[in-house]
């Protein structure tokens, strides 16, 4: 997850990470559905919004919002969803996105139309739902590709290109790098360090361009000073929520990247953080250039919209990460150098009041609209029991 795709609330300088949906990896994995026509190219729309890739399905006439989530192996499905259903698989095994496994529901939806193809026997997990409630009625996996169908996410022309011809996308040009399946899903190599090489999940489904597991971290900053001379802070917290868990309580690290390298593209001046599940690329490439996914050769290739083989990212620092604690908004995680800490935000604190608005759920919460030009003032109740008012 990397992120799902549920509406951002950033109140001025905060940056709010929301739960994760994504990386429902599958056992009993298979790509057993069927596509009504084959020697196809067909260019589907997409909508790209909050760094997240949507697509529309045509269920018996009827449209529905999937999310394209490359870091989901197969399907997936809300419970309660107004997807229809066609029949019932039985028990599967999902890994989410800390790890964390759970026996789950496998379910098969009718046949659906994609574009203008229609698709017969398509397999989704049903998940349990959130508090929240999500943008999108389902999402669509990487068994998409893993059928053996190509494709070309381009966020600037708002399409998606799909084709089953077999040496159709072999002459792209751009920045390939070779994917390898784990739990049916990609991993890339990634050089966020001088020298130093991670391996990634390539996750349309999470919306931060990069983060970077603490475990791979740790062990690049013991061998390297440079590692260690990007670092730009620590805090203890935790802000990823995923289908079956919640990440513990755990140091996080904040890091500036001089630069975070795909093959031989760059990406310049790029804030982010340490995570306890799987370093991730997550959508936010997308912002920057359209990706090839060829699955007969198992390469991606980074188109770069505007030409140059670097692109200075520039983006913030994460500054608070609230999650949901008893249908409460709380604070998870708040970085000692952000403005929300200077002004008296702590981890642990539950958020009371907005403006003067009383908040009694974390939906509500998480949906609240803010001009970021005008200042935000909290009422949040601390570990102690004691209220107190922040300004941001």
């Amino acid at each position: 997850m990397y992120f799902c795709s549920m509406k951002k609330v950033v109140f001025f300088l905060l940056s709010i990470l929301l739960t994760t949906v994504s990386q429902a990896q599958l056992h009993r994995y298979n790509t057993n559905f069927t596509l009504s026509r084959t020697n196809f190219v067909d260019t589907i729309p997409i909508n790209y919004d909050g760094d997240q890739v949507f697509l529309t399905v045509n269920i018996h006439g009827r449209p529905y919002r999937f999310i394209l989530d490359t870091g989901s192996s197969q399907g997936m499905l809300y419970e309660g969803s107004s997807v229809p259903i066609l029949a019932q698989l039985g028990g599967v095994i999902s890994h989410d996105a800390n790890g964390i496994a759970d026996t789950i529901t496998a379910v098969q939806l009718p046949p659906f139309q994609l574009g203008d193809l229609t698709v017969s026997g398509y397999v989704a997990s049903v998940v349990k739902a959130p508090r929240h409630r999500p943008d999108y009625d389902g999402i669509i996996g990487f068994d998409l590709f893993n059928k053996g169908i190509g494709g070309v996410i381009d966020t600037r022309k708002k399409i998606l290109i799909l084709s089953d011809r077999k040496k159709y996308f072999d002459d792209a040009a751009g920045y390939p790098v070779k994917y390898q399946l784990k739990w049916f899903v990609p991993y890339v190599l990634v050089s966020p360090f001088i020298r130093h090489v991670d391996e990634a999940l390539f996750d349309t489904g999470a919306q931060q361009l990069y983060q970077i597991n603490k475990t791979n971290f740790d062990e690049h900053a013991y061998k390297s000073k440079q590692v260690n001379a990007q670092v730009e802070g620590r805090a203890t917290g935790q802000f990823t929520a995923a289908t079956n868990s919640t990440e513990r309580r755990a140091e996080v690290v904040f890091l500036k990247l001089d630069r975070l390298k795909w093959g031989d593209f760059a990406f310049t001046d790029v804030h982010t953080i340490t995570t306890q599940g799987a370093s991730r690329i997550g959508a936010q490439i997308l912002n920057y250039g359209s990706m090839v996914i060829n699955p007969r050769k198992k390469l991606m290739t980074f188109q770069p919209y505007d030409g140059p083989d670097s692109v200075k990212v520039g983006n913030k620092q994460f500054g608070v990460a609230f999650i949901d604690v008893d249908n409460a908004p709380q604070v998870g995680l708040v970085w000692n150098q952000s403005t929300a800490y200077r002004n008296g935000l702590r981890q642990g604190d539950v958020i009371l009041k907005v403006n003067g608005e009383v908040i009694t759920s974390y939906d509500q919460f998480t949906h609240l609209k803010r001009d970021e030009k005008q200042k935000t003032t909290l009422i949040v109740r601390d570990k102690r029991g004691f209220n107190k008012e922040v300004i941001l």
